[in-house]
């Protein structure tokens, strides 16, 4: 079942992925494209991550024990690297962060949506 749902998002990213690099290549220029497919990989890959992540701590966790401290520094760890791979986006494509914040907020939404698709049926 959860897995339906891993798909489903995958899917949908793709598709947003695809739909969105190329309207940004044709109205902004490449490097609007690529700020925003980078940005868009990164994030739904962190999104991926988490849910991964916490099913398998949530799998295997025992009654009375915590997900300890080594999911807590790879978490860390984990959303340091994506904000400075965001921030090297930036730097090296000065100029499109409507991109990266379209990339951004993409995943996000598709998230969301991708929920809500499979709440109703």
């Amino acid at each position: 079942m959860l897995r339906d749902f891993y798909r489903l998002y995958l899917r949908m990213c793709l598709a947003g992925l695809a739909a969105g690099a190329a309207a940004f290549a044709l109205f902004s220029g490449w490097r609007a494209a690529a700020a925003f497919a980078a940005s868009f990989v990164l994030v739904a890959g962190d999104f991926l991550w988490i849910a991964f992540a916490l099913g398998k701590i949530l799998g295997k966790a025992e009654p009375g024990r915590g997900a300890g401290w080594g999911f807590a520094l790879g978490f860390l760890l984990k959303t340091l690297l994506l904000l400075l791979a965001l921030y090297g986006i930036l730097t090296f494509l000065p100029g499109e962060s409507l991109g990266v914040i379209s990339g951004i907020g993409g995943p996000l939404t598709l998230l969301a949506l991708a929920g809500a698709i499979r709440t109703r049926g």
